[in-house]
């Protein structure tokens, strides 16, 4: 809200609904950081709410706020001439006051290379090498209170503005040309460099077999100070794999630093949404956008006390170890990590339907790759999936049921658990069904009547597979009929909708209680052994 000659707030409309936009406030609230900004976030606009009022003897230190960066060299051929003579204003390594910096000196400025985006940035810095510091102190000023004009000029680049890419609106603008330049009419150069500074603090970026995965997080309402370091901390994240696995590991790594530094208990999408992720595709002579989308920060649980501090820490910590281990290059693999991205979506109500169906078909996949031998993998365990799901009323009334405990614990005892007796070399295990998480899954699809009839006669065998056990006295489990009883009434009782089905094999194949699954060998690791 512009007061005179002094403010206490600065807008960005969002106007492109792209990461263009947060840049800008993130850059604008880089210029204020003297007046300690806090980034507010609205359904239309962002807003950089200041400590106190701007005046102009606030911007006399600001600077670019970021390196000239070499260009790439080029060939001896192509070298000489009058091309070779340093830019006016620079002297030795250095423009006035500004370093300068090559793309191997950090991950940002390789993006800013391989994109070949340098041009712009690096025209804000010749021109301020030109300018007398009250100049430059009066065109921020004077920018800040609305003058559309600043010190340069320069055309959009699709590094921080995605929608000036070709192919963004029309899969080939009519009437364009290689080098059209008709979009760059609608570049506002003050804005442009706001973009530029909100690129170099607010953004991170990894390669992916030469293709670009570009990061931007999205400010909900948080201080400034805060969220450029914990954007410090994000870019420092080892991620690799595929752009789908990048996407995930990106998401719990943000998540767990919101959680780990925030000031005060509150839940991390309070303070960031949400993260733009843009695809920008290798085409051999320079890179391409491809596509864009938000990716939402977790609403698992409340954070209010150092309990729930820690709840969040050990569900990020397991879901973390299980989509690292998850390998990207195997087809069945790559569906879960695609299936488990969707889980990131704003509205609970959506994402937790999707987790429920993540939860129950890694399970299966983790059934049949023991089978094979394979032990890789690692299960969730019950204690840290339950309070993600248990938000949800009918989820609630299904994992707290004892029929459905002792049916799950039953069906984890003639799966997951006698694998696991196996593999630790017990020979007293109970039999291994390897048909019955895909049968109960079948039933589920067909009908509550298939689901309850198909249940009922696993249950008949466990039991009687319960009674051979105890005459040979051997360690045995059964159901008693009240669980049986209490199973049936909820499976008729649940609405419809309720995949009764998918959430008995998830609970199923996942550990009951909470352990430290990098320490203690996994085969060890079943509750139910008879």
């Amino acid at each position: 809200m512009v007061t005179g000659w002094a403010m206490n707030s600065y807008t960005v409309f969002k106007r492109t609904g792209t990461h263009a936009d947060t840049l800008a406030a993130i850059g604008a609230a880089d210029v204020l950081k003297q007046l300690e900004p806090r980034i507010v976030e609205w359904e239309d606009r962002f807003e950089v709410q200041l400590r106190r009022r701007l005046l102009a003897t606030d911007l006399i230190d600001v600077g670019p706020g970021f390196c000239y960066l070499e260009r790439p060299a080029k060939p001896a051929s192509r070298s000489l001439g009058k091309n070779t003579a340093r830019p006016d204003g620079r002297s030795g390594s250095r423009f006035r006051g500004v370093p300068c910096a090559s793309p191997s000196d950090n991950r940002l400025y390789t993006i800013l290379a391989r994109l070949k985006a340098y041009a712009g940035p690096n025209r804000v810095i010749a021109e301020f090498a030109k300018m007398r510091p009250e100049d430059w102190t009066k065109n921020l000023w004077n920018s800040f209170q609305g003058q559309r004009e600043f010190v340069f000029s320069s055309p959009l680049v699709q590094l921080f503005n995605p929608h000036s890419a070709k192919g963004y609106a029309l899969l080939k603008p009519s009437g364009t040309k290689r080098r059209d330049k008709t979009k760059d009419r609608w570049a506002e150069p003050f804005h442009e460099w706001l973009r530029f500074r909100g690129y170099f603090e607010g953004c991170a970026g990894w390669f992916a077999s030469q293709d670009l995965r570009l990061f931007c997080p999205i400010p909900a309402d948080i201080p400034y100070e805060e969220f450029a370091s914990i954007v410090c901390s994000f870019r420092e994240l080892r991620l690799g794999g595929t752009g789908i696995k990048m996407d995930c590991r990106a998401v719990l790594g943000l998540t767990r630093l919101l959680v780990e530094t925030a000031k005060s208990y509150r839940p991390p999408r309070q303070s960031v949404r949400g993260v733009w992720v843009t695809h920008y595709k290798d085409m051999g002579q320079a890179h391409t956008f491809l596509s864009m989308e938000q990716l939402a920060i977790p609403d698992w649980f409340e954070l209010r006390t150092e309990a729930d501090e820690q709840s969040w820490l050990r569900a990020l910590d397991e879901h973390e170890i299980i989509i690292r281990r998850l390998t990207d290059s195997h087809s069945d693999e790559f569906v879960l990590l695609k299936q488990y991205r969707r889980i990131f979506q704003a509205r609970r109500e959506e994402s937790i339907p999707e987790l429920v169906n993540f939860l129950e078909n890694y399970g299966c996949l983790l059934f049949k790759k023991r089978a094979q031998g394979h032990w890789s993998l690692p299960q969730f365990t019950v204690a840290g999936v339950a309070p993600i799901l248990e938000p949800d009323g009918n989820l609630r009334t299904v994992l707290r049921n004892p029929g459905f405990q002792a049916v799950s614990a039953a069906i984890r005892s003639s799966t997951i658990g006698a694998q696991a007796a196996r593999h630790s070399g017990k020979l007293d295990h109970r039999e291994i069904r390897y048909g019955l998480l895909s049968e109960i899954r079948r039933a589920g699809v067909s009908s509550r009547y298939e689901l309850l009839k198909q249940t009922l006669s696993f249950i008949a065998k466990f039991n009687q597979e319960g009674i051979e056990r105890r005459s040979a006295g051997l360690r045995f489990a059964r159901i008693r009929s009240e669980e049986t009883e209490a199973f049936r009434t909820l499976v008729e009782g649940l609405p419809g909708s309720m995949p009764v089905a998918s959430v008995l094999c998830a609970a199923a194949t996942c550990l009951p209680g909470t352990v430290n699954r990098e320490e203690v060998p996994i085969q060890t690791l079943q509750a139910v052994s008879a």
